[in-house]
């Protein structure tokens, strides 16, 4: 039943869906990544030539003391891994003695470092043997902030992924990790270098160049650059300067937060106002010229931007805004609005201005405009991604990828599942057909919460066979006894996949904590998944469902073969054992340690199970007579009748068992059995 994932063609329906997911954002990711490369290599290329013309006189007055200080060249060509793992030679002013024993010796260098010239030591302080890298920005080698470019041998050191991601764009003269190490050397004890350089610093400045490959962008640029200059002052450089401050210093806030946002409500405006003219102009006379539709187009956009920085607006983070954010964005585009008519009416009165004013019609359609246009490149991406969301749903009903998944229960809990279902680890995995509840039936045929509602429970078995289901997820809770047991024969009758709410939220965890190469083939399809869905999840032992279908084989097998076989329901009492105050912590403890006792006692060929509520059950094969029952249960109350210590609790144990035998008939001991169960679920 459903789509072979394992198949090639359903394979490819994955990647396929997967790209078309991801076309319209990444493709507008890369293109403003493009854009943002070549401005920033033509900034790097101006300011690396101004520098290095302007710094000429200043190189060969250092190269005169160099030259004095010690004998050797000037400069230092040290190899270095540029973008994409290419090594090239990184230019610097020579601070060492020059003999072959310091080019050989240790990649790191220590503050009393005997190689170090008394020259060269003020030249790494004041970071003056750093300019000549203007060379290496200036030949495109290198950019005036990225990650510092690190030795070929050291680098070998740092994880594959993490590398690959940080020589994904070029080196740089300056980063964030070298303004927060920029003592770097006088951490470091010239006994153990090496050591203390891998354990302590290295991976907090890998840590720090990943940050920095991720949210970098011109305005930090300048801030990275701000902040170098800052350190060399020795009241700064004393200072440590928050992580936060250094990627969003003062050019990244008022540049993102404030001159960004008034310049795109700038063209905004003006393309609205100037629209609006333009249709109004084929109806009715207009004295207003270009200066004046421009400097309303300012006015108006200045207003919003002052509007929205006052309220807080402009530091919200529209990609993750909420519904209130948006309703923040209408009032101020209408008070804006408001203004403008008022200032509007105000024209008149003022005859030295010299303008008429404007139709009342006119500055209100023009505020609709800029309304639309104002929450519409704060909520772009997200209303690209819903289309395109919505354009796949309409797409799925033709074109089946990855597993069909039919959604069971109503509540937060469908909310919450349906949101993880849409997510991009999920996408390419199940295709989401509705979902099925008893709660609402006015709502059936209706879309809620984005999924359509085909109909009840009821009619689960007839949405299967019309939707080619292939898989369901619950979320109806665990108290819900008659429902999960339902969907549970459901699933078995119709070879269906159970798949809970909790098996998503550990998918999720599993992909964020511990993140195992490609997303390719779904979590879900492995065996573990089908383990929980039949074993209780504390103790690891078969649940209710499970036992029954072990019971049926077993006594499917006695009465092939003609043995003996005995049941047994073992009930934990015990006050302190079953008081909730004890908290789920420690009862979940408890119930280890006493499957642990049971595990014991059993033989290997029994079935031990954790039916519900502190019971559990054992099903005794191939016995000689029921003295081996005797027996088996005198284990049992020896081994549980030491207590449990749980952490500074000291729990008692009760047992409870009854033991159901084959000696009436294997159709009674069904029977009975079945009923125990039945009464434990209603206990």
């Amino acid at each position: 039943m459903g789509t072979n994932i394992y198949s090639s063609e359903s394979k490819f329906f994955q990647r396929l869906k997967s790209f078309e997911v991801n076309f319209l954002s990444k493709g507008l990711i890369y293109f403003s990544k493009g854009l943002g490369w070549l401005f920033k290599r033509t900034f790097d290329f101006i300011v690396a030539l101004i520098g290095l013309i302007s710094l000429l006189p200043f190189f060969v007055f250092i190269g005169i003391l160099i030259k004095r200080d010690t004998p050797g060249s000037v400069f230092y060509w040290g190899p270095r891994v540029g973008r994409n793992g290419s090594v090239f030679k990184m230019l610097k002013f020579r601070t060492m003695h020059q003999n072959l024993a310091n080019n050989s010796g240790l990649r790191v260098t220590s503050k009393d470092d005997p190689r170090i010239t008394p020259l060269g030591s003020w030249l790494r302080d004041t970071k003056i043997n750093e300019l000549p890298q203007l060379w290496n920005v200036l030949i495109g080698e290198m950019s005036l902030v990225g990650p510092r470019p690190e030795d070929p041998e050291i680098i070998k050191s740092w994880p594959a992924d993490e590398r690959a991601k940080i020589l994904s764009i070029e080196p740089g003269i300056t980063s964030p990790a070298s303004i927060l190490y920029h003592d770097e050397e006088k951490l470091l004890s010239s006994k153990n270098v090496m050591k203390e350089y891998f354990t302590s610093i290295l991976p907090d400045k890998i840590r720090l160049d990943l940050l920095y490959v991720r949210h970098h962008s011109f305005f930090s640029d300048l801030d990275t650059i701000l902040w170098t200059l800052a350190i060399l002052v020795p009241r700064w450089a004393r200072t440590k300067i928050p992580v936060g401050y250094i990627f969003a210093g003062p050019f990244s806030r008022i540049g993102n937060r404030y001159i960004s946002w008034f310049l795109i409500d700038l063209l905004e405006s003006l393309w609205a106002i100037a629209t609006v003219t333009i249709f109004w102009r084929t109806q009715l006379p207009l004295n207003w010229g270009v200066e004046l539709i421009s400097i309303l187009a300012i006015i108006w956009a200045l207003l919003f931007s002052g509007l929205n920085s006052i309220a807080g607006l402009n530091r919200i983070v529209w990609s993750q805004a909420t519904f209130e954010d948006g309703v923040g964005l209408v009032i101020s585009g209408g008070f804006v609005t408001i203004l403008i008519l008022g200032f509007n009416f105000l024209i008149p009165r003022f005859q030295w201005i010299g303008i008429q004013s404007l139709p009342l019609a006119m500055i209100i359609f023009i505020g609709l405009i800029t309304q639309v246009c104002f929450i519409f490149s704060r909520y772009r991406l997200r209303l690209i991604t819903m289309i395109a969301n919505r354009w796949l749903t309409l797409r799925s009903n033709t074109l089946a990828i990855g597993e069909r998944l039919l959604i069971v229960g109503d509540g937060e809990a469908s909310k919450i599942a349906n949101w993880l279902l849409g997510r991009q680890i999920f996408r390419t995995a199940f295709s989401i057909v509705g979902m099925a509840h008893d709660n609402d039936p006015t709502k059936q045929g209706m879309r809620v919460n984005g999924c359509w509602l085909l109909g009840s429970m009821s009619d689960i078995p007839a949405l299967v066979k019309k939707y080619d289901i292939g898989v369901i997820l619950s979320t109806t809770p665990y108290t819900e006894k008659e429902a999960n047991e339902y969907i549970f024969d459901l699933c078995q009758e119709n070879n269906l996949r159970l798949l809970f709410l909790n098996d998503l939220l550990l998918m999720v965890d599993r992909q964020v904590t511990q993140p195992v190469g490609s997303f390719e083939y779904p979590v879900w399809l492995d065996e573990r998944l089908e383990f929980k869905a039949m074993h209780d999840a504390i103790t690891g032992l078969p649940n209710r469902y499970l036992f029954q279908d072990r019971l049926k084989r077993s006594l499917t097998y006695a009465r092939r073969y003609k043995t003996r076989l005995a049941v047994m329901f073992i009930n934990i009492d015990g006050e302190k054992f079953i008081n909730d105050k004890l908290g789920r912590k420690f009862r979940d403890q408890a119930l280890i340690e006493v499957t642990k006792r049971l595990n014991r006692c059993k033989r290997d060929s029994d079935t031990l199970a954790y039916i519900m509520e502190n019971r559990f059950a054992l099903i005794l094969e191939n016995i000689s007579d029921a003295d081996t029952t005797k027996v088996v249960t005198q284990r049992f109350f020896i081994s549980l009748s030491e207590s449990i210590k749980v952490e500074h609790h000291e729990i008692q144990i009760n047992p409870r068992i009854n033991i159901y035998l084959d000696s009436e008939g294997y159709d009674d001991l069904e029977k009975s059995c079945l009923a125990e169960i039945k009464g434990t679920i209603a206990h």
